[in-house]
């Protein structure tokens, strides 16, 4: 005996064949026309740094000066997904040779264009390396006066770790932010709600990150307050790309 129409009816309009349909739904809208007429942009295209980071003018970063520029083999670059990087250990001639704050590593990468960008961030890095947290981490915001009033409040997060080894415990602080899409914020969270906003055409992300080996977790700070008011401005207006100006330029072109 054959089920009736209703039975049938039942047993193919479960609660997970309704998700299915609904998310197939939302797929079509986020891929098809509809998307077009509302503005939604599943998909980014890329912008292109305005200059290669590896042509930073050193100039611009006195008293600092660049004693040597560590080039990623082939893994490495393909771990980072990216060939746009500069990985530099800073000396700051202003300070005696002995201050835990004369020495500093400065990475930044940059990144584009991909479906999936990897957030990769020194929490997880680090464990890698066989370290382990030392203490909470922490976001907090200092004042880069040399962005201008509007944007001096740069939010920043703070790592400290630990590692023993046979005769001793090593600790190192690590600081970082990332500019995204014109904006610093300074967690992967923000970067990901940001850069799969549905209505940006772009999407771009850099994660600018700095350490004094030799210093304390409260010198980071005051350290990286001094580097990231000569780096960030240089990098901002040399070399990130100007998010606004782009999608105004992709919007006036969907409207003529």
């Amino acid at each position: 005996m054959s089920p009736s129409p209703e039975t049938a009816s039942q047993r193919i309009l479960t609660r997970p064949f309704l998700v299915v349909v609904v998310l197939l739904g939302i797929a079509l809208i986020l891929s098809g026309p509809v998307a077009n007429r509302l503005g939604i942009n599943a998909s980014k295209k890329s912008l292109p740094l305005k200059t290669r980071l590896s042509a930073l003018d050193e100039a611009s970063l006195l008293p600092y000066r660049v004693i040597d520029r560590i080039i990623l083999d082939s893994t490495m670059i393909e771990s980072l997904n990216t060939s746009e990087y500069i990985n530099w250990v800073l000396e700051d001639t202003s300070l005696p040779k002995n201050d835990p704050l004369r020495l500093a590593t400065l990475l930044v990468t940059y990144y584009t264009g991909a479906d999936n960008m990897v957030l990769h961030k020194p929490d997880v890095c680090y464990y890698g390396a066989g370290y382990q947290p030392f203490q909470p981490h922490e976001e907090t915001t200092i004042q880069i006066k040399a962005l201008g009033e509007a944007d001096q409040d740069v939010p920043i997060r703070v790592l400290t770790f630990s590692k023993t080894q046979i005769h001793n415990e090593s600790k190192i602080s690590v600081i970082y932010n990332f500019y995204c899409n014109g904006r610093f914020v300074a967690n992967s969270f923000n970067v990901r709600m940001m850069v799969n906003s549905l209505t940006n055409t772009y999407a771009y992300f850099s994660k600018v990150e700095v350490s004094f080996p030799r210093a304390t977790r409260e010198q980071n700070i005051e350290g990286v307050t001094k580097l990231f008011d000569l780096v960030l401005p240089v990098l901002v207006h040399d070399h990130f790309p100007d998010f606004d100006a782009s999608e105004q330029e992709a919007l006036q072109k969907k409207q003529t």
